[in-house]
């Protein structure tokens, strides 16, 4: 059987579309569950609100009622699907002193449940933890404090 040079190309460009998309390591929006996606309405066990926008390409934002009375930056970060109504979010913040000095990085790792069809109501619970100059926020192993724990409830922001 003979093939002509346009055929052969295609197939070749085709296999290498597969590799590559196979072989990436950046999620597509495709794999995210499209109900996830959101801005989320949250209140902390502790009485702190907060707004979470999970996008579809798998990027994190936050903003904390906290954030000025603490002296911390808005949150940033990723997240992922972990099941068909779960998910884990990994977000980053950076702290300041009284004087507006560095501090430290925060890193917050969320468990994250979506209830309903549109996953309008979520649940949940997360640890956060600081990083000093020495440690490494995205490995928690070296974290030589003792992680904050708390729990959330959140309502989806739906027009």
């Amino acid at each position: 059987m003979i093939f002509n040079n346009s055929f052969l190309t295609a197939i070749a460009l085709l296999c290498f579309l597969t590799l590559y998309i196979s072989c990436n390591n950046d999620t597509v929006a495709s794999e995210f569950p499209e109900c996830f996606v959101g801005t989320y309405l949250n209140e902390e066990g502790s009485g702190t609100k907060s707004i979470w926008n999970l996008s579809d390409d798998g990027t994190f934002n936050g903003q904390s009622s906290t954030e000025q009375v603490f002296n911390f930056t808005g949150q940033l970060g990723t997240w992922r699907s972990t099941g068909i109504n779960t998910a884990e979010i990994l977000m980053i913040d950076f702290s300041f002193d009284d004087d507006g000095n560095f501090a430290n990085t925060a890193r917050i790792d969320i468990e994250i449940e979506f209830k309903g069809e549109n996953c309008e109501e979520t649940e949940g619970s997360f640890q956060l933890r600081f990083f000093e100059d020495d440690e490494d926020p995205l490995d928690v192993s070296t974290d030589t404090g003792d992680a904050i724990e708390d729990s959330f409830t959140g309502r989806k922001v739906i027009i």
